[in-house]
């Protein structure tokens, strides 16, 4: 593969042009970390407010009436409601998985069936998250069409 990098002089917006034969995971990871770059959600952590950015969210949690964004090594309370999360969020690769979460397409590592029809995804920073039955085909379907993975992997 190679890297281009062009610097222009005149002030425009920047641009990522990607290049390929197919649109492969890789690709599709590219671009949403490109598309995902600096857009945050407003959160609070030991009494302190900080931006947590979507490409650092694994998964979101409502517990109560509490929503928590969860890190590689931390949980972010955010006070925006779990359903305008999803609807913000949906073009940037997050789902929901159940009632309680929803989950980044992009941080999930594996995924294997559990009990009842329910799938337990294996998030990259080693948690589990349970995708229950009534969305497991809303998911799937979100893999394959948004990560191009085939049924085999799921």
């Amino acid at each position: 593969m190679r890297v281009s990098i062009r610097k222009v002089a005149v002030p425009q917006e920047e641009q990522v042009v990607l290049e390929c034969m197919a649109l492969t995971p890789d690709f599709v990871d590219i671009q949403n970390y490109c598309l995902a770059k600096g857009r945050s959600l407003s959160g609070e952590s030991e009494g302190r407010q900080r931006p947590v950015y979507y490409d650092e969210i694994y998964y979101i949690e409502a517990v109560g009436e509490k929503v928590f964004a969860c890190t590689a090594n931390e949980e972010v309370e955010v006070k925006t409601r779990l359903y305008k999360l999803e609807e913000q969020l949906a073009d940037f690769k997050f789902v929901r998985c159940s009632k309680a979460f929803l989950i980044s397409l992009l941080k999930i590592e594996s995924i294997r069936p559990a009990l009842n029809g329910r799938y337990c995804a294996r998030m990259k920073n080693g948690e589990d998250v349970i995708i229950s039955r009534k969305y497991a085909r809303a998911v799937r379907r979100s893999i394959k069409e948004a990560l191009s993975w085939s049924s085999e992997n799921i």
